[in-house]
């Protein structure tokens, strides 16, 4: 295996979130037993502004695996993957591409129900396809159903990894064995399977709510509709394989440790406006998990507003600078290892 890496796979990154590339591949010399590093890429631009990128050594691309890593987390760093993977593929001939993204553009446009809306995510797909992706990694998807459909659909074999793992042991060592009276919430149905995962690892019961959107696409808690719920609920256990799953009541929440789980933090008022409402129902303690740091204009104003959070665990998959850091309030965690773990797993399968 060791040889074999060394001599048939090539590993190139962009410039979104390049330091957290670099951990993934120090955490994958690990396993594979020898130092790997990014060969190098010239990016410049012309006076135009247009690319000017550029790979030296290209002719030693030619039927190799690459490993091309990306964040792409705006559409700029979206553009550079593309044309970086159809340079590799198309122009100088690897024989595969293994994509490996933290974080995709357009992971929430996946509502193909929607008709009126572009099918963004799709469309990225079939693009990357195009560009001659061949597998695709990434943290914590929006929906891994709907991912791995569109991947199937345009021959990308998907592989999602999570962060359960790496959110239950930093919750454990900061629970400390006080774990009576704790329950993981989902705040909306499509957080169930996260929190799911969450909870098979720490034997946690789960309870959620659900959500409507309203006017300039603004969430809030939905009154239960008991049908609803009862529906839900039957069809989470049979899917999930996991039968404590309930509506979050007031007699639960009060009291109670809760474990709030979601995929991101953008704007942060949803996440305010849900820890503030379960603090208000007498929750007693509070603790927030998100991967994404998408961190829109304004988030801290908004998630800290009469701050509901007793602790927050945020994910590296997308870099915050020195303008988006909060003073210790929020506690970091890497995806380095999961995905270094599943690189692994991918380079052994295909190499």
């Amino acid at each position: 295996m060791k040889e074999i890496i060394k001599n048939n796979v090539l590993f190139f990154s962009g410039n979104g979130n390049h330091a957290l590339g670099k951990k993934i591949l120090e955490d994958l010399s690990e396993y594979v037993g020898i130092d790997l590093s990014f060969r190098h890429i010239n990016f410049s631009r012309f006076s135009d502004i247009e690319p000017d990128n550029k790979i030296p050594l290209y002719e030693s691309i030619a039927g190799k695996t690459v490993v091309l890593y990306q964040s792409m987390f705006n559409d700029r760093l979206m553009e550079e993957f593309l044309e970086l993977c159809w340079a590799m593929k198309r122009q100088y001939q690897a024989q595969k591409v293994i994509a490996v993204v933290p974080f995709l553009r357009f992971r929430r446009q996946d509502h193909s129900e929607k008709t009126e809306e572009i099918d963004r995510l799709r469309m990225l797909i079939d693009r990357l396809k195009h560009a001659g992706v061949d597998q695709l990694i990434t943290v914590t998807p929006h929906s891994p159903k709907m991912m791995s459909k569109n991947c199937q659909a345009y021959g990308i074999k998907f592989h999602p990894t999570d962060m359960s793992e790496i959110f239950a042991q930093a919750i454990k060592t900061l629970l400390d064995g006080e774990e009576k009276n704790t329950l993981i919430y989902a705040p909306d149905e499509g957080s169930i399977s996260r929190a799911v995962g969450l909870a098979q690892i720490l034997g946690f019961e789960v309870i959620f709510t659900l959500k409507k959107r309203g006017l300039n696409n603004t969430a809030a808690i939905a009154g239960p509709d008991q049908q609803e719920v009862d529906e839900l609920i039957a069809k989470a256990q049979q899917e999930l394989d996991f039968p404590e799953i309930s509506y979050a009541t007031a007699d639960k929440i009060k009291g109670a440790i809760i474990l709030m789980v979601e995929d991101e933090i953008a704007s942060g008022e949803t996440a305010n406006k849900t820890g503030r409402r379960l603090k208000s129902l007498g929750a007693d303690t509070l603790i927030f998990s998100a991967t994404h740091a998408v961190c829109t204009a304004g988030w801290q104003r908004k998630l800290f507003y009469k701050d509901p959070f007793d602790k927050i665990f945020i994910a590296d998959s997308i870099p915050r600078d020195y303008e988006n850091r909060t003073g210790g309030k929020m506690h970091d965690l890497s995806v380095s290892g999961v995905m270094a773990a599943e690189l692994y797993k991918v380079l052994k399968e295909c190499v």
